[in-house]
């Protein structure tokens, strides 16, 4: 007898009682607790309105997945629309209380869950999405994360970790998904001819980032599960539970060292397939069918191809190790999709691609496209506005959902993020190299924008002047995206003035740039003291008579007030 509609029918029954509660007398640690475990969060003053969090294991999505998102996105209102995660998720916010049970039971028939996307759980496994395509691949990742999701996320031992868990699984030689930077990093490898993990723990982003530490240099294939369930429990049972600040993995590392927790680990190993069972299951099958048209079969329309197409080809497409394919990124601006764009994704989808992902840099990866119906497919994303060149480069930024949604956001980093792309369009035209930088932003110090881990990072502040809060954007400088080193804090900006602060910045590195010379070592010979005299005079503020517009935040007609509270994410 198959019990899981039961299951999920008491589990939606439970959620929608949790919900009716909150409305007739207003949260409680117990209706939280149920609601973030099925990755439902309070929407930012809105009573009574909720963010979904979808789960998506290793980015992958089919085309009907995406339909329905478009659905829920279109019933829900939300003017940004479905908003993509830097964990290869999808939010989708202002759903009312009343039809959240029924956007869950629709969301699991599409094969897709919002389960311990909340809470001290493994969250959603991340992979890296050109898997199974790369011509730089060790080999291909994707089973095994997928396994890894589905086998931790319902293990009954983790069930209440100290804390969440956040794996992250890379193919690749280059990081596609920045391992340094999560709970657990398993990056593929091989040793004397045999596939296998280099595994790192303790990393980590949020107001104290940490790069994760090397636990085994090298753990074959078929050790692998049984060493990161060892790593759970040694977590499950060291873990601080009772002080939630230090709670993640990456405060145990910095209090025990990574020699302890590995002889701990290795410890723990010795019981497994006796005192506990490792995943013994198989892995799952990964199925990405061709397109319709055979790479042979299909003619380009050349009259599609001009300076605009090249750009795009150029930035934005991916040539696959398999020979006549290529896997194209589509740059989802500012990492929102509305639903006429996701219709229109899940469309070329099925008509040119075998298979869709998404990145950790908030956009789409189509895979499987035939080389020679680039042009076509190009004129299809044209028409959505989906064709934007210099994807996951300058022009494309990363931002967090901000103060529009979140409850723990200071400022709205969209319209930041849209006033540094404007203010920047002249420089990026006459000089193509300074789109090899990265530009993340985030709406508060927690780095769900990973503005950390990026040549540019921007964290939205208060600070207050003649009495009145003044939103205020705090400029990382010198930073790295594979997050091998963070970037340097230098001073604070008001929001009103940021984008110029940035072209300042850009202004600056291109004028004084040594031949072949990184921002990041810019940054460093430069030094701090001239960057902070280079950018002293935007940080001032006048009066509010003199200068109104100074406070208000970006985007809004208010005065700003710091709305932000504390966040529900370990309820």
């Amino acid at each position: 007898m198959n019990v899981r509609p039961q299951i999920q029918k008491a589990r939606f029954a439970e959620l929608a009682e949790a919900l009716r509660l909150e409305i007739k007398t207003g949260p409680s640690d117990a209706t939280k607790s149920i609601r973030v475990r099925h990755g439902i969060y309070s929407l930012r003053g809105k009573a009574g309105q909720y963010i979904v969090r979808i789960r998506v294991p290793a980015g992958l999505l089919t085309a009907d997945q995406l339909e329905t998102v478009a659905a829920l996105t279109e019933q829900s209102g939300w003017r940004e629309g479905a908003h993509l995660t830097t964990r290869q998720g999808i939010e989708i916010a202002g759903l009312p209380a009343a039809e959240i049970a029924a956007a869950l039971e629709r969301i699991e028939a599409a094969g897709l869950t919002t389960l311990r996307t909340g809470g001290p759980f493994v969250r959603g496994v991340v992979a890296c999405p050109f898997a199974g395509v790369a011509p730089d691949e060790v080999f291909d990742v994707t089973p095994i994360a997928l396994a890894t999701d589905r086998y931790f996320r319902e293990h009954a031992n983790f069930q209440r970790l100290p804390r969440k868990i956040k794996f992250s699984f890379e193919s690749c030689t280059q990081d596609h998904v920045r391992t340094l930077v999560s709970d657990i990093g398993v990056r593929a490898g091989q040793l004397n001819g045999e596939n296998g993990f280099c595994i790192v723990v303790g990393g980590g982003l949020g107001a104290s980032p940490k790069t994760a530490l090397v636990l085994e240099q090298f753990v074959p294939v078929k050790k692998l599960f049984a060493t990161l369930e060892a790593v759970l429990r040694v977590f499950n049972r060291h873990g601080y539970r009772q002080n939630r600040a230090r709670a993640r993995l990456k405060w145990l590392l910095m209090d025990w060292g990574i020699e302890k927790f590995r002889n701990e680990v290795r410890a723990e190993l010795i019981g497994a397939n006796g005192k506990w069972q490792p995943f013994g299951g198989s892995l799952p099958e990964i199925v990405e069918s061709r397109p319709p048209t055979s790479p042979a079969g299909r003619k380009t329309e050349s009259h599609f191809v001009d300076a605009d197409f090249e750009a795009w080809r150029k930035t934005n497409v991916r040539f696959q190790r398999q020979g006549g394919f290529a896997s194209v990124l589509i740059r989802c601006p500012l990492g929102d999709l509305r639903p006429p764009q996701l219709r229109l994704i899940a469309g070329v989808a099925r008509q040119f691609a075998g298979g869709l992902r998404t990145s950790i840099d908030q956009n789409i990866l189509l895979r499987w496209v035939p080389e020679n119906c680039l042009p076509e497919l190009y004129r299809h994303l044209q028409a959505g506005a989906l064709a934007g060149a210099s994807a996951e480069k300058l022009p494309d930024i990363t931002r967090c959902v901000g103060a529009t949604a979140c409850l723990m956001a200071i400022t709205n980093p969209r319209p930041a993020a849209e006033a540094i792309i404007s203010l920047l369009e002249k420089e990026l035209a006459t000089d193509v190299s300074l789109c090899e930088l990265h530009l993340r932003i985030s709406g508060c110090p927690n780095s769900c924008g990973h503005h950390h881990a990026s040549d540019i990072g921007l964290f939205g502040v208060s600070k207050t002047f003649h009495n009145r809060p003044v939103p205020h954007y705090a400029l990382l400088l010198g930073g790295v995206s594979s997050a091998e080193s963070f970037g340097i804090r230098v001073l604070e900006i008001p929001a009103l003035n940021v984008a110029q602060a940035i072209r300042e910045i850009i202004g600056f590195y291109r004028a004084e740039r040594q031949a072949a010379e990184s921002f990041a070592a810019f940054v460093g010979r430069i030094g701090l003291p001239a960057l902070k005299q280079r950018l002293e005079p935007l940080t001032l503020v006048a009066t509010p008579a003199e200068q109104p517009a100074i406070y208000r935040d970006l985007g809004s007609d208010q005065p700003f007030v710091v709305g932000a509270r504390g966040g529900e994410c370990a309820a």
